[in-house]
């Protein structure tokens, strides 16, 4: 799919609603901008350290990660929310 939209004076596109809908973009959520050889790519930001894992074991194939790892990488997450949560 493909749109073409018009930049508003800020600087502001507004991402097509097919598109959120797609991609489960609720209001306040976040997304990831990068550019490479002349493109903007915008991609729902991974919303923990497991769907980050996966994203990034599946955008190359160079990339090794084990069950183990993306485990470790979740356990250690809820470490910190839990640590976060009880310093406030």
């Amino acid at each position: 799919m493909m749109a073409k939209m018009r930049m508003g004076p800020k600087g502001q596109v507004v991402i097509p609603k097919m598109f959120r809908d797609d991609l489960g973009l609720k209001p306040g959520a976040s997304v990831v901008m990068d550019y490479n050889k002349n493109k903007l790519v915008i991609s729902k930001a991974a919303s923990d350290f497991v769907e980050l894992a996966e994203s990034i074991a599946k955008s190359s194939p160079k990339v090794k990660l084990t069950m183990e790892d993306i485990r470790k990488g979740y356990f250690q997450q809820l470490d910190e929310r839990h640590a976060r949560i009880h310093r406030q």
